[in-house]
């Protein structure tokens, strides 16, 4: 039994605030809503969702293909698969898969929790991952961030068991654990970054256990070994053309995603996390508090390393690399700066003053998920609406081409689906080489050719605008060269405010030539 285990949960400072039948029961109430939340979402699915959707239900043949182009790892892909092959592909199906990972991830949140402080930072722990808007957005969506932060408390469990017990097993469990983060997303590499650089600083405190753990996390690399001539392809021919390079504002785009919006309240909520986590570095136990077993300053800075130097090590790869960085991709770090909240939560002087603050943190989180749990993602619903009056054989081209993959899935059948630049097929987004393709593509040619496949049929245009690769001028070049051969088009779909993927539906009559 750790001190943690023994430390009394009601201090003589601020009263019993974390005990009591009623902190339970608010407690078990505020995680219900967030595991409710988990599997309430809109009801299309958007570009990156339906691209996941669209290679997993593929044979594995074509799974594997589809990822070479996509420029992911397979881990989330195969469960998905398996998981479509049960259950379907429909949206609510799909994207269940993420909210079972997100569940899972809240009991593991309360053991760790309780290991690294007692009750008090594992209740706190638990309750704010349970009520994290950014949480709970990705694990109401069909991508593999709820899954990425399963993993990485998985790890830190077998981290924990390395370092305390000796023996062949726990290395076992890092190096398993090491290949499934790495397998699940690319950026699991800067987190175990972190990790190894913390091993080899512990060799002088603790060689063996170091030990153990640095072998764990080889054994992981070996692990992943067999993936990386794919992953040598994907770096070459693969990438992010849709951000720009991130470099260390990293900590920014995390600190913006995990507050879930940039209205006054989300702001108001990160600035109480970062408060929080500040004071769990700054700050001793006071008389009366918890016994963390991290309390002291060593084991407060391993979450720093965790959190803030993953994302450090995340953003000068990114200025080494010229890649992009996403608030999504941050899900590493999350887990290990929200610990670094809850221990700064029961480092206050009084008990009562966190329960308070616990309190409003998981209200707010909680409303803001609910507030986003009602937002559109996508009009790919409202484009696939309006293609239900296409005759069968009509043209539908996209540009960009990342507006194919969401309505492609809804369109009715019979329909020619084809994107920008090249007319291949809509149903997902081929990411190689996809800056040079496009830039060297000519717009008016593209409409040539869609208007000539189209015959005497109509061509329905959906763009957008906002997006890196294609230009927007490309897209309406196209716009404008089939106006020229096929005269004015109908106006069909204005983008929505709010939507997240917004649309533009264009439908282009016959050939003026043609036209009687």
């Amino acid at each position: 039994m750790t001190d943690a285990d023994r430390a009394p949960d009601a201090g003589t400072t601020g009263g019993p605030a974390w005990n009591g039948r009623g902190v339970v029961v608010a407690a078990a109430l505020a995680v219900l809503v967030g595991v409710v939340l988990r599997f309430v979402s809109p009801p299309a699915l958007w570009l990156d969702e339906a691209q996941s959707v669209a290679i997993a239900r593929s044979d594995w043949h074509g799974l594997y293909t589809g990822l070479r182009q996509d420029g992911a790892p397979p881990l989330y892909y195969a469960l998905l698969h398996g998981w479509i092959g049960v259950f379907g592909d429909g949206a609510g199906a799909v994207r269940a898969l993420s909210g079972v990972f997100g569940v899972l991830a809240l009991p593991l949140a309360w053991v760790l929790g309780r290991r690294l402080g007692g009750p008090r930072v594992g209740l706190a722990l638990t309750l704010l991952l349970a009520s994290s808007p950014f949480a709970i957005r990705y694990s109401s969506e069909t991508r593999m961030y709820s899954l990425l932060v399963l993993l990485v408390l998985v790890g830190a469990a077998a981290v924990s068991w390395a370092v305390r017990r000796p023996g062949p097993l726990p290395v076992v469990a890092v190096g398993l654990s090491t290949a499934a983060l790495l397998l699940t997303h690319y950026w699991s590499v800067y987190l175990l970054v972190a990790v190894g650089l913390l091993a080899l600083a512990g060799l002088r405190l603790d060689r063996a256990a170091a030990v153990r753990v640095l072998a764990g996390l080889v054994v992981g690399g070996v692990l992943f070994l067999p993936w990386v001539p794919t992953l040598r392809f994907q770096l070459a021919h693969t990438g992010t053309p849709w951000a720009a390079v991130g470099g260390l504002g990293s900590i920014s785009t995390a600190l913006d995603a995990w507050r879930g919006g940039s209205a006054v309240l989300p702001q108001l909520l990160g600035l109480t996390l970062v408060v929080l986590a500040v004071l769990a570095v700054v700050t001793r136990p006071f008389a009366g508090g918890a016994r963390l077993a991290l309390s002291h300053s060593r084991g407060r800075w391993v979450l720093v390393a965790l959190s803030l130097g993953t994302l450090v090590v995340a953003g000068i790869a990114s200025l080494l690399t010229s890649s992009a960085v996403s608030g999504r991709y941050t899900s590493v770090a999350l887990p290990a700066f929200l610990a670094l909240v809850a221990v700064g939560l029961t480092s206050l002087p009084s008990r009562r003053t966190g329960a308070v603050l616990l309190a409003c943190c998981v209200l707010v989180g909680l409303g803001l998920a609910t507030s986003s749990a009602r937002l559109w993602r996508t009009q790919a619903d409202q484009v696939a609406q309006q293609l239900q009056a296409a005759a069968p054989g009509d043209t539908v081209v996209f540009c960009p081409d990342q507006l194919g993959p969401s309505v492609s899935r809804l369109a009715p059948a019979g329909l020619d689906l084809v994107v920008y630049p090249d007319l291949r097929p809509a149903d997902r987004v081929d990411w190689t080489d996809y800056s040079p393709r496009n830039e060297s593509a000519d717009p008016v040619s593209v409409a040539a050719q869609v208007s000539a496949r189209a015959g005497d049929g109509a061509v329905w245009l959906v763009t957008s605008e906002g997006y890196r690769v294609p230009s927007d001028a490309a897209c309406t070049q196209v716009g404008d060269s089939l106006a020229q051969l096929r005269g004015d088009p109908e106006l069909l779909l204005q983008p929505r405010r709010g939507a997240g993927e917004v649309m533009r539906l264009q439908r282009f009559g016959a050939p003026v030539s043609a036209a009687p």
